[in-house]
């Protein structure tokens, strides 16, 4: 898994993230000398170059003028310049409270380094922008108040710095606020507003421009557009890339800080990765005149935080392909040329073995809301070495992706590909909720959680069925985090129609999620959940009617219980309150938990156990 990308500009070199199963979840860095070459690793084994904020980090290391790579460790949580593997120096003392991440390093002087500051006390979790003192190994308050910041950034000049900021119960990509104040020797000066609205207007990746203007997304038309705004002036101006106002241009932001999918290559040109459709693509596009040139890469899937700018003509970016796997790439705008550095894979497979991913759209024939179209991405399966047996149709798994609002998109996933080359057939579903069809589809799953996205998988299957791809008697359906939620009461709902489920560090119980969870996502499931104006009484009763747990005697299929104990976004009691309704139910349950794992499966052996576990089931339930 490749994590993030970071550009030495002074000599080209790229810095590679990349976290390891086979070192037990570590997250290496990975050094390519000039920009070339095989990759060297830099960081020794003692580091993991990992942020712990929210929970799900990102934003692990940022670049410096010197050409020091600043990272935190998640081991010790501190905070280092890293210019050789035999020069790595702390720059900050950090207690155990302490996390840092999302770096930003003073154009000029490297002595000061803005980061996001998350300190956990005994009953409370603060965030706030902090400002590192590299040389006297102290940081201070800059900024506080908000529940959140993300995206500390200083301008080219250090004259000034950029942040986002919101409050609960907003999440970054339903309403924030942008400000940017003036900068001098440690201190700022007052903020100004520069756009954003609670619940409103989500704003993503403020990004500052080599002539002193902010470029930044937001989604105040319906889709993330990129505007460019004066500091002086305080003019906002619309850079109208034509032809896409129906896209997601970069944005917006997700889970994970340090996100970067578009960058400026040289004043006149930004290089911008956009969504349609859950499909990512690559343009060019005029500063001025908007006027947007696509790159044939044949990318369709960007990773959050690898775009980066290498030269005035040259780029980094981590992206899949509909046939080929993740892969560091580097390609120059003018020449056309690319290379790849590093794929995902150091397993060598012929691309005759993949099955090719197509996006779907279907009616929604389930559920009381039966308006509008719904969306996947299917794959079917594929084995040029075996033939399925003569009048058979294939089984199907379906995947329930995580978030709610995130989204599954069409480029080549391993773990897909090692169902559809075993006979199976494989669909992921972006019910109503997902990111990447504009706003109004991210909002149409409010107050519906657990409702319109098993709706929503339950139609696929329908559709799927009626089209003659799938054997509809042999269902099977996956998840993890919310998207295990959304199987859960997937059995639930419809118990004839899936022949097993099985949930990764899936939500059974909402009223301990709302009461357990941690700060950035506490307030998550309430617009996912309820209207404005739902008392108190009706919050309780609408949280207990959608917890699976509650309705365990409607399951009638076996059930796969993963779950890592030491899970911090959705607990360990979470699978523990599952397990025993449906053994007290006398159903087909197994749960499987992990030692030292938290929310996602990071460990060599972790990961394969799972798959076996999954693996087993399906062969038990959907193969005849």
């Amino acid at each position: 898994m490749f994590n993030e990308v970071h550009v030495d500009p002074n000599t080209e070199s790229i810095y590679l993230v990349e976290g390891r199963p086979a070192e037990g979840g570590r997250c290496a860095i990975v050094k390519f000398e000039g920009g070339t070459g095989e990759g060297v690793d830099v960081l020794p084994s003692q580091y993991s170059a990992r942020s712990l904020v929210h929970e799900y980090g990102g934003g692990a290391c940022a670049m410096g003028c010197d050409g020091g790579l600043i990272f935190t460790d998640s081991n010790t949580r501190g905070v280092f310049r890293m210019k050789s593997p035999d020069n790595i120096q702390s720059i900050v003392g950090v207690d155990a409270q302490s996390r840092f991440a999302d770096f930003d390093v003073h154009p000029k002087d490297p002595r000061w380094v803005l980061a996001v500051l998350e300190v956990h006390g005994p009953n409370s979790v603060d965030n706030k922008v902090a400002i590192i003192d590299a040389t006297a190994g102290t940081s201070s308050v800059l900024c506080e108040g908000a529940d959140f910041y993300q995206h500390p950034k200083f301008s080219h000049d250090g004259k000034w710095i950029c942040w986002v900021q919101w409050k609960h119960p907003d999440m970054p990509w339903t309403g924030n606020e942008l400000y940017v104040a003036e900068w001098e020797d440690g201190k700022i000066g007052q903020p100004k507003f520069v756009a954003g609205h609670a619940e409103k207007e989500s704003i993503s990746q403020p990004k500052w421009h080599s002539y002193g203007g902010l470029l930044f997304g937001s989604d105040r038309t319906g889709f993330q557009q990129l505007y460019l705004y004066d500091p002086i002036s305080s003019e906002v101006k619309k850079v109208n890339v034509k032809g896409y106002e129906d896209a997601e241009l970069g944005g917006p932001d997700m889970f994970f800080l340090g996100s970067s999918t578009y960058t400026e290559l040289n004043p006149g040109t930004l290089l911008v990765t956009y969504t349609r459709n859950a499909t990512n693509g690559v343009l060019l596009v005029g500063i001025l005149s908007g006027h947007p040139v696509n790159l044939p890469m044949n990318i369709v899937e960007v990773q959050y935080a690898s775009v980066r700018r290498i030269s005035d003509s040259k780029f980094a970016i981590v992206g899949s392909r509909t046939i080929a796997p993740a892969a560091l790439y580097t390609l120059d705008a003018k020449t056309k040329a690319h290379a790849v550095l590093r794929s995902t894979t150091s397993i060598s497979l012929p691309q005759t073995i993949f099955s090719e991913s197509r996006g779907i759209s279907f009616p929604r024939t389930y559920g009381q809301d039966k308006t509008g179209l719904a969306h996947a991405i299917f794959i079917p399966p594929h084995n040029p070495d075996f033939a399925p047996v003569p009048g058979t149709k294939p089984p199907l798994i379906v995947y329930s992706h995580g978030g709610p609002t995130a989204n599954a998109s069409p480029g080549l996933s391993l773990a897909s590909q090692y169902w559809t080359s075993r006979g199976y057939a494989y669909v992921s579903v972006n019910y109503a909720g997902s990111e990447g069809y504009g706003r109004a589809y991210m909002e149409s799953l409010n107050s519906f959680w657990g409702i319109k996205d098993v709706d929503d998988c339950a139609s696929c299957v329908a559709y799927l069925a009626e089209q003659g791809v799938i054997d509809g008697s042999r269902v099977g359906i996956t998840g993890q985090s919310s998207g295990g939620y959304t199987v859960l009461q997937a059995l639930c709902t419809y118990p004839d129609l899936f022949a097993a489920g099985s949930s990764l560090y899936g939500i059974s119980n909402l009223i301990l999620l709302a009461a357990g969870t941690h700060k950035f996502e506490s307030h998550y499931l309430y617009p996912l959940m309820f209207t404005k104006g739902t008392t108190p009484a009706e919050q309780e009763k609408i949280l207990h009617d959608r917890s699976p747990c509650n309705h365990a005697e409607r399951i009638k299929s076996p059930l796969l219980l993963l779950q890592g104990v030491n899970d911090k976004v959705v607990p360990l009691d979470q699978a523990l309150a599952m397990a025993k309704v449906l053994k007290e139910e006398g159903k087909d349950v197994k749960l499987v938990t992990f030692e030292g794992e938290g929310h996602g499966f990071r460990k060599e052996e972790n990961v394969k156990r799972a798959t076996e576990e999954v693996e087993q089931l399906w062969k038990r339930t959907l193969v005849r």
